[in-house]
């Protein structure tokens, strides 16, 4: 009788502390932790949602900085802090999904340790190639590619653009060589050079490139055309069927987090991603806006985990 009294109180305990937090949260300042450098696009980005989603919430949202490893320091950050809401990942999904699977030693796995909350925004990537080249679709681009196997030479810049052009190579079945690169500009000029045969590189840049005639755009990486890019063709609609990647910001909680603070942190991000002022902003950054339910990104999640385990199994790249 003494355990079901004990029981019945740690129930109510429980049921108390869950009411409060829906009740009181936020009762302090909120952190937006991310891996940007401080005036990094990224930082950018995070800091015009954060002075946002403080006048919703009522409490200040501060932005922590926390760069290095590919976004790990930050990633590792959020999900050793303690899980009470107060501690959010806004990060892209291609270092919070993709590190697991190209880099050594990470020791977490976000669809266990963080709790998501919503996604933000998608960015589309677009292929490019010189003004110069041979290749104007791409069936042309294909068979340009598979004319020389052996010298073929494509951009890398970021991860995010490493998970596109693995998944093209996979579907086309070309072959080439990868060029590390620091930034999506430094692989534009080489591809407006001519000294790699091709780049993934962000809408907004290829757009301006194209614009300038430095490149020609093949097509874009994304299911659906790009609000930035309506006159270009998606890659699966140049017959490249299947293929579809791309790049979304989203924010997490740890493992753990009372569900209430997920639930009005996913609300307000969407309020504030639905603002006309945010939809500018971010396709000025070469977004779109996407937000979702946590639900939804946590579906969104086993997706982009399931692509990234087959593009590394499929193309063979080790951790390195």
């Amino acid at each position: 009788m003494r355990f079901y009294m004990r029981a019945a109180v740690t129930a109510a305990a429980v049921f108390a502390a869950a009411s409060a937090t829906a009740q009181t949260y936020p009762s302090r300042p909120i952190r937006f932790v991310n891996a940007s450098v401080a005036g990094g696009g990224g930082d950018v980005i995070v800091r015009f949602l954060a002075s946002r989603v403080q006048t919703l919430a009522g409490q200040p949202v501060i932005v922590e900085n926390k760069p290095g490893a590919n976004g790990n320091i930050a990633n590792e950050h959020v999900i050793a802090a303690r899980p009470d809401g107060y501690t959010v990942l806004v990060a892209a999904s291609s270092a919070v999904i993709a590190n697991r699977f190209i880099m050594k030693g990470v020791g977490y796995d976000p669809l266990r340790d963080l709790d998501p909350v919503t996604s933000v925004f998608r960015v589309g990537l677009v292929l490019a190639v010189p003004p110069g080249s041979p290749a104007k679709t791409l069936p042309e681009l294909v068979a340009h590619l598979k004319s020389k196997p052996d010298k073929v030479l494509y951009g890398i810049p970021a991860t995010s653009v490493l998970g596109a052009s693995e998944l093209f190579k996979i579907l086309t079945g070309t072959k080439g060589t990868a060029v590390a690169y620091k930034s999506m500009m430094d692989s534009a000029k080489d591809v407006s050079s001519g000294d790699i045969d091709y780049s993934f590189v962000d809408t907004t840049l290829g757009v301006g490139q194209a614009k300038a005639g430095r490149v020609r755009i093949i097509g874009t990486s994304t299911a659906n055309r790009l609000a930035a890019a309506t006159d270009v063709p998606t890659l699966a609609e140049s017959g490249l069927k299947g293929y579809e990647y791309i790049n979304f910001w989203a924010a997490w909680l740890p493992a753990k987090s009372p569900p209430e603070a997920a639930t009005k942190l996913s609300d307000w991000l969407g309020q504030v991603v639905r603002m006309d002022e945010t939809v500018k902003f971010l396709q000025d950054q070469a977004g779109e806006v996407w937000p979702s339910t946590p639900d939804g990104l946590r579906q969104q999640m086993v997706e982009h985990d399931a692509l990234w385990k087959r593009i590394v199994t499929e193309a063979k790249i080790e951790p390195q």
